[in-house]
């Protein structure tokens, strides 16, 4: 199982909108490809959005992160998410034995 922490450090006053349209339209393509998905969360204090994408098929995370940005319906979206994103952070994360 390979995980990403993915934190998008957005404009003030974005994220309302940046959340709803990554929901509509970003979500059907990263499940497409066989991502699963946790969050996302909302650091106000900071406007960042915060979630973890995880990819549990026969590719490496980088090859089906491939395939995903190389769909074409990327190219029918009705935003461009760097319009909403100043920053972003990340972050390949490794599983670790339960403690619990």
């Amino acid at each position: 199982m390979a995980a990403q922490l993915r934190i998008y450090d957005l404009h003030p006053d974005t994220w309302q909108e940046f959340a709803r349209k990554v929901n509509e339209e970003i979500v059907p393509i990263r499940l497409d490809h066989g991502f699963r998905l946790d969050g996302p969360w909302l650091v106000e204090e900071t406007c960042q959005y915060v979630w973890i994408v995880h990819y549990d098929g026969d590719l490496s995370f980088a090859e089906a992160e491939e395939l995903y940005e190389a769909d074409p319906r990327w190219a029918d979206l009705s935003f461009d998410p760097m319009d909403y994103i100043a920053g972003e952070d990340l972050r390949m994360l490794t599983p670790q034995p339960r403690p619990f």
